[in-house]
């Protein structure tokens, strides 16, 4: 039996006045139409979906206590269908019949290319206590941040769901308005299809794929957990794979077909589409991302962000991805983790466990700059002191022969960087770039296995520089100048001591 067609129709309006906004797009998540010169659109809903406008570029939207943009209204005629799969997570109540006119509201503003916009990667606290170290750590700092919205990238939750009001919270505290991307952490595990999983999500944060406009920017927010649902067979957690699904894309078709090529597409996901570290891992990647690419490959300007490994990550798309260089290149960033080691680790002297990832990161967040279509970012960290805000000197352990190395762990530097380092008052050398794992981080697991839980491990990564220490280094004090170079034409670096005791066991010793 097929369910009952019905319609949507109403206005957008600018707030506070009877003025119809035109050409602003809205859509039932499949079909997406335009307001005409009245403000007025109408549209086919199917008995369970999501209604939501495209916020466009010159106006804002209202928000609620909790600074969420409210552009959306979720139709659930009878509420979450699997109600008792939710349990004890809250469900979509019933929502009767779609109002008649369902009317969206826009708060008129300048267009203005240039602003800022944070980017966070996973939040990610299983219990009230990590939500509480969220806060501690980071909401101050983000308080103080000249930004015009900012993006949680998705997981922010661990499978309790029943943190999710209080990481909407926290985020309110913050101050700006935010647009939310679900991570395979926030789905309802215990739900048996993979579209019934983001009920009690929706509940919360609403729907799970969207776009809006800022300046010359199209972001485009997607869904990309696919989940195989809960194994009632054996009463076990299914199988999660980055994938977008068949309703998604053509959503994204009919989004896109109404975005001047002109425009930045800004592609905004959990899962990346593709990170190197990993390239062959269904967990980490988006599988059918050829698909998502078909829609893009007549796009000059692209640009791609996600989270989920909880590590640092420049791709260039085209370089194993499968992006074929159309019009040019399409970079992605995934951005690491706000939470570092899920709230993992040792506590430091005020409560917090101590700020590092598992790729030798410390806990941070990303400030993208726009203008037009153009945009600059840079990594800010949580809980380090400035000397370690942007790179970390690293001796790893070696057994006699082998040479004794220096490691730069630059954190956010893409793997192109220029990375030279001299000691003392002499030339300066080209560290080589190359992938692994940061040996302090291996170490320091070690020193510091109760405080971590059993599987966490180094992590992988691209940010890694090495070089073979001079030989014949005298005990003493010696100076190491550091100086780096990324493609963009940032520079920065700093001046070391490194302690020499051919005697001590901790044989080098860092000061700065």
């Amino acid at each position: 039996m097929h369910p009952i067609k019905q319609t949507a129709s109403g206005y957008v309006y600018e707030q506070g006045t009877t003025r119809g906004v035109s050409g602003v797009r809205v859509s039932n998540q499949h079909e997406v139409v335009l307001t005409d010169e009245n403000g007025y659109y109408s549209l086919p809903i199917e008995e369970d979906c999501c209604i939501f406008i495209s916020k466009p570029a010159g106006y804002l939207l209202p928000v609620n206590e909790f600074q969420q943009p409210q552009f959306y209204y979720l139709h659930r005629p009878k509420g979450s269908p699997n109600v008792e799969e939710l349990v004890p997570y809250p469900a979509i109540p019933p929502s009767g019949d779609v109002p008649n006119p369902l009317n969206f509201y826009l708060i008129k503003t300048q267009i203005d290319p240039e602003f800022t916009a944070i980017l966070m990667g996973d939040i990610q606290p299983e219990t009230s206590k990590e939500v509480d170290y969220f806060r501690r750590l980071a909401i101050s700092t983000l308080q103080q941040e000249q930004a015009d919205l900012m993006i949680p990238l998705g997981d922010l939750a661990w499978d309790e769901l029943e943190v999710h009001p209080e990481v909407r919270a926290a985020l309110g505290e913050i101050g700006k308005p935010w647009y939310v991307v679900m991570g395979n952490h926030d789905i309802n595990i215990r739900a048996t299809q993979n579209r019934f999983a983001r009920e009690s999500f929706q509940y919360i944060f609403g729907p799970t794929y969207y776009s809006f406009d800022y300046g010359e920017v199209h972001f485009v927010v997607l869904d990309d957990v696919d989940y195989s649902g809960w194994n009632t067979k054996r009463d076990e957690q299914g199988i999660t794979e980055g994938r977008l699904d068949a309703r998604q894309l053509q959503w994204l078709a009919n989004d896109l077909a109404l975005v001047p090529k002109d425009k930045l597409v800004f592609l905004l996901s959990h899962i990346p589409i593709f990170t190197k570290t990993a390239a062959q891992n269904p967990y980490r990647n988006i599988m059918n991302r050829r698909d998502l690419y078909a829609l893009l490959k007549k796009r000059p300007h692209l640009f791609a962000a996600s989270a989920h490994t909880h590590t640092i990550e420049h791709v260039e798309l085209s370089d194993g991805g499968g992006w074929e260089k159309w019009n040019g290149q399409f970079p992605e960033l995934i951005a690491g983790a706000v939470c570092g080691a899920w709230w993992q680790g040792p506590l430091e002297e005020d409560g917090l466990p101590v700020s590092m990832a598992m790729d030798g990161a410390p806990n941070g967040y990303f400030v993208f700059k726009f203008s037009g279509t153009k945009f600059s970012y840079k990594f800010k960290p949580l809980g380090v002191p400035e000397s370690r805000s942007r790179y970390v000197l690293r001796f790893p352990k070696v057994k006699a022969p082998a040479p004794a190395q220096l490691i730069l762990n630059v954190f956010a530097a893409p793997p192109d960087s220029v990375v030279e380092v001299r000691w003392d008052e002499g030339d300066f050398q080209t560290m080589t770039q190359f992938e692994g794992i940061d040996p302090y981080v291996d170490d320091f697991l070690n020193q510091h296995l109760g405080t971590y839980r059993v599987w966490m491990a180094a992590k992988v990564n691209r940010h890694l520089w090495k070089v073979e220490l001079p030989k014949g280094l005298t005990n003493g004090k010696h100076k190491v100048e550091v100086r780096i170079a990324e493609k963009n034409g940032e520079q920065y670096g700093g001046v070391h001591f490194l302690e020499v005791n051919a005697i001590a066991k901790e044989k080098y010793k860092v000061s700065s």
